[in-house]
């Protein structure tokens, strides 16, 4: 599904510029965190919500309820946020349905294991963005937000 990629890419799409400008740092990141913290108020309860639907599925048609969960909310992303930044309208693949994810226990705890990665996430970029008023600020609460390697 395409709101995978959306939340992989917010930790890269928050401080990244497009492709073509010579935006100011500060200027970027006070204009990233106005569209992405809206987007983030809705997205991480979003996830939260599909998580819990797919915990308790165990078949296809309640894999789908699960899915329509965050192909709605991938939808309403689109519309407010518009393309990706640095990528080609053409190169945007079509949004599957929740009907084209076949359920099988192994997709389902991929998933599980999806949402969890980016709850935590989208969770500490909400945070970071809340608590910081400068680019730099930004980047060092990222950093210290970064999971620690497990030994």
């Amino acid at each position: 599904m395409k709101w995978r990629h959306i939340m992989l890419m917010l930790p890269s799409l928050a401080m990244a510029q497009p492709p073509g400008t010579q935006m100011d740092q500060q200027q970027f990141f006070e204009q990233s965190k106005q569209k992405m913290l809206p987007m983030m108020e809705k997205s991480i309860p979003a996830m939260r919500k599909t998580k819990s639907c797919l915990q308790k599925a165990d078949d296809q048609a309640a894999f789908e309820k699960c899915a329509e969960i965050m192909t709605a909310m991938e939808k309403e992303i689109k519309e407010s946020m518009g393309p990706v930044p640095g990528m080609p309208e053409a190169k945007q693949q079509p949004t599957k349905g929740p009907e084209d994810i076949k359920y099988t226990p192994e997709t389902k705890q991929n998933m599980l294991k999806f949402l969890e990665r980016s709850i935590t996430i989208g969770s500490a970029m909400q945070k970071c963005f809340t608590q910081s008023s400068k680019v730099e600020q930004m980047q060092s609460c990222m950093q210290a937000a970064r999971p620690k390697p497990k030994q």
